[in-house]
Parts: C-alpha cells; structure tokens; sequence
C-alpha cells in the first residue's frame, strides 16, 4: 500500500511538473513582451560579441612600418628630397594609456651635396585615441648633415601621414629650419 501511495504520488508530482512546463511554454510563445525581451537579449550578445572583435583587432595592431615621403629638407631649387623611415614599438602588446612609444631610423637622400645622406634615430610618441592619431617626437643625426630633429605629425588613416620637422642642421644649438613631409606607410 505504501509503494502504491508513492508510486501515485511520484506521478502525481511528473504530470504536475509537465503541466507547469507546457503552461509556461505556452506563455512564452504566446507573449509577445517576453519574445521581445529574448530579441533584445541577443541583440545585447550581438553587441557585446562585437565589441570584443573590435578590441582583439585593436590590439593586434601592426607594431612596425616602412615609410616612404616626400620633404622639404635641403631640397634648394629640385622642391623635395626623398626619405625612409623604419619604425617599431618598444612594447609589442601593451599601450601605455593611449600612448604608443616607438623607435624611429630614418634618412634622407640629399642630392648633389658632399655628404648626400641624412640619418636620424628617434623616438616618437603617438596618441592613438585622438582624432588623427597625432605624434610627436625627437631625434639624434648620425650622418653628419645635422644635429638633431623634433617632429610632429598626424596619420591621416594608417598609411598616409603629414609631418612638420625641426631640424638644427646651422651648427648651434638653437638655431635650424622648419621642413614639410609627406609619406605613405606599410604597416606590418
């Protein structure tokens, strides 16, 4: 008698869960408020599930580059003179409060003068959340053609940039000329 009692009371205890799950089965397909609910629940995952591949792009950004301009430097009456830049960042996959550091070899061809090379090894300083990704930094002549350089920039997308040099090339220390460039970088 005590197995038929829990046998019907086990029963009795299924049909009631079953009849709860199809009622609220029911509800869901019939209320159209809870269907809205689920759509903007998966509109939230769809969201936030973009927001991560646009981090994870974001980070995985290009640490080095080859340029490629056009400036003004010593360019007498031929208008422009051709430059080379390599640079990289000195932390591969940390930015520093929005700032990039990065290292810089450049030179710059200088037709028909005695010393026809430019080189310069700078560092420079980019802030990648303004508008325009400005930069600016400093840097040391190694070839002899001057003494040091301070630029500053702005990357108008990632592989075109205009930058505006001063460079002490008149041998004292505070005196030198402002120079124009413009360039087209590969970033890889």
């Amino acid at each position: 008698m005590t197995n038929k009692k829990s046998l019907i009371s086990s029963m009795t205890i299924l049909m009631l869960i079953l009849l709860i799950s199809v009622s609220a089965a029911a509800q869901e397909i019939d209320n159209p408020e809870a269907q809205e609910i689920d759509r903007e629940m998966q509109d939230r995952i769809e969201l936030i599930q973009a927001s991560q591949s646009l981090t994870a792009q974001q980070t995985n950004k290009s640490a080095a580059g080859v340029s490629l301009y056009l400036t003004t430097f010593h360019s007498g009456e031929k208008e422009l003179n051709l430059g080379g830049k390599f640079e990289s960042d000195f932390f591969q996959n940390d930015r520093y409060q929005g700032i990039n550091l990065a290292y810089v070899i450049e030179g710059i061809y200088l037709e028909d003068e005695d010393i026809n090379l430019a080189g310069f090894l700078s560092i420079k300083a980019t802030l990648n959340d303004k508008l325009f990704s400005p930069y600016f930094g400093v840097g040391a002549e190694f070839m002899g053609k001057a003494d040091y350089q301070g630029f500053v920039g702005l990357n108008l997308n990632d592989n075109f940039f205009v930058e505006t040099k001063f460079i002490n090339d008149k041998d004292e220390l505070d005196n030198g000329d402002f120079y124009s460039s413009v360039g087209f970088k590969l970033n890889f």
